[in-house]
């Protein structure tokens, strides 16, 4: 139950309701470490559970931004561009969505992967769930920002967090490229359906993490623009 409308909070201000859809969009992708430990342990009810909670996730996700799209006055006045502020909530949205990818994908059939091939993608998966929480930590500075009219010291702090983000984002990048390549080295020992399904996979949670980047580099052109 809601205890205030999302108009009450737009009342105190817009990034109140930003921050709570990327904490929903960042729930989301939590849910790879659990889908990944399903997938792999081939465990497809499990797998089907995770996915369902993946989807409702989503679709909370997709209720906040519709609100905040339905919601933001034209004549409110904001430190920041109302475009960008949209264009930050597309960011955050496709977090969620390309988890929610990923677990379509997954769901698709029922997918093996050589046991040598276990360890690096549940690294993969952790490299871009650290990049999913700096992203969290970034939009819990919002309504710090948003009092400093996204100038002055704390977004000095805020522009080093993404400084960070980012090279952990390259980080991920880096080891899903090269997970890739592992698996493209393993190729004789799977179906080829499973090869193309498990490379899309891969790149769909690459995706997370780049959405996550994206956010937080929108976050740095709103502090850019002051």
């Amino acid at each position: 139950m809601r205890v205030r409308s999302i108009t009450d909070l737009f009342a105190r201000s817009p990034f109140g309701p930003t921050q709570a859809h990327l904490k929903k969009a960042i729930d989301c992708a939590e849910q790879l470490r659990p889908l990944f430990d399903a997938a792999l342990a081939e465990d497809q009810a499990a797998l089907r559970q995770i996915t369902d909670t993946i989807g409702e996730l989503e679709a909370e996700a997709d209720v906040l931004k519709n609100d905040i799209r339905n919601h933001l006055p034209k004549s409110l006045f904001l430190p920041v561009d109302r475009r960008d502020l949209l264009e930050l909530i597309h960011m955050q949205d496709s977090i969620a969505d390309s988890a929610q990818e990923v677990a379509g994908v997954l769901s698709l059939k029922h997918l093996s992967l050589p046991a040598e091939l276990h360890p690096p993608v549940r690294e993969f998966v952790e490299e871009i769930l650290i990049t999913c929480g700096m992203a969290r930590a970034v939009g819990e500075e919002m309504d710090e920002l948003s009092e400093t009219s996204f100038a002055g010291p704390e977004a000095e702090r805020v522009l080093l967090m993404i400084d960070q983000l980012n090279d952990a984002e390259t980080k991920s990048d880096a080891f899903g490229t090269w997970v890739c390549r592992q698996l493209f080295a393993l190729e004789a020992q799977m179906s080829s359906v499973d090869v193309m399904l498990w490379r899309q996979v891969f790149c769909a949670a690459g995706q997370v993490a780049n959405y996550a980047e994206r956010m937080a580099n929108r976050t740095r052109l709103l502090i850019a623009k002051v």
